[in-house]
């Protein structure tokens, strides 16, 4: 606990934290003002499904803030996370304050277990201020140009985007831990925040090469990151009004992807593989001669 609570301190004061906090709120703010502001000048909206500008202002109200918000955090948030996991680690080495952190914790390994806890906590709590800021924008469209109904709002709508929370989180896992084990086995930010934000912007270019490539390079992509985390994140029911950052359900139903559960295994089996990798290489590094 007294580690957990020294690695918060830390995240809490560094301004990194409160940077990439601060972005993720404004991107939410400014695609929400972009289509509230598109909705009231266009007559269509779309490329594949043609909807109106009331189509478009509709989707916008509480109903679905949620899914919209959990997309964009899925999407962009996601590349935030990934410098603030490898910030954590990988400042450490360039400060030269991971010798002092290490030999006076009570252990390698729970000192880098409370650093990946503090990480994961703080991701949460970033997409959970996304959505809160959605919520709010959305309350107000609503209130503005729709009335206020909240008929929607039951237990099967909570539990629905309670399940839609839990999915963006687990899909944002993998490169999250992927920069994080950079991080640790290349001993900088850098690193970790190359190889994180490195895998999320080029897989999806390279899955679609190979899926257009033919046999046997289109079934790959299948067994890579970005592929079962579009799988999951199609999951969560965006309004179809709103824009998505990925393929839609129709798309991937033509890439013959995973089920939902083989997207999960695989992306837990990344989880486990980079968590083991920064483990392993953070117990045997000699730390003592410096970065």
């Amino acid at each position: 606990m007294r580690l957990l609570a020294v690695e918060y301190f830390k995240l809490r004061k560094r301004m990194m934290t409160w940077v990439v906090g601060l972005l993720l709120v404004a991107l939410v703010i400014l695609l929400y003002s972009v289509l509230w502001s598109i909705s009231g000048r266009v007559t269509s909206f779309g490329e594949r499904n043609q909807f109106s500008a009331e189509d478009l202002r509709r989707s916008l109200f509480l109903q679905g803030s949620v899914p919209f918000a959990l997309e964009i955090a899925g999407s962009f948030g996601t590349i935030l996370a990934i410098i603030l996991a490898a910030g954590a680690v990988g400042s450490e080495y360039t400060w030269g304050t991971i010798r002092l952190m290490a030999t006076a914790s009570n252990g390698r390994i729970r000192l880098i277990v409370a650093k990946l806890i503090v990480v994961f906590a703080l991701t949460i709590v970033g997409v959970l201020l996304a959505v809160a800021v959605a919520i709010a924008y959305s309350a107000i469209i609503t209130y503005v140009d729709g009335g206020s109904n909240y008929s929607f709002v039951n237990a099967a709508f909570i539990r629905d985007q309670w399940a839609s929370f839990g999915r963006t989180i687990f899909v944002m896992a993998p490169y999250v831990t992927l920069g994080f084990a950079a991080a640790v086995i290349g001993r900088s930010t850098l690193a970790g925040s190359a190889a994180g934000i490195g895998v999320a912007f080029i897989e999806p270019l390279v899955s679609n090469l190979m899926r257009a490539g033919g046999s046997p390079w289109k079934d790959v992509p299948n067994y890579l990151i970005a592929s079962n985390t579009q799988v999951l994140i199609t999951q969560n029911r965006v309004p179809p009004a709103l824009p998505t950052f990925g393929p839609d359900a129709h798309d991937l139903a033509e890439q013959n992807v995973n089920s939902v559960e083989q997207a999960s295994l695989v992306l837990a089996i990344y989880i486990i593989v980079f968590i083991a990798l920064a483990f392993i290489a953070y117990r045997r590094r000699d730390i003592t001669a410096g970065a």
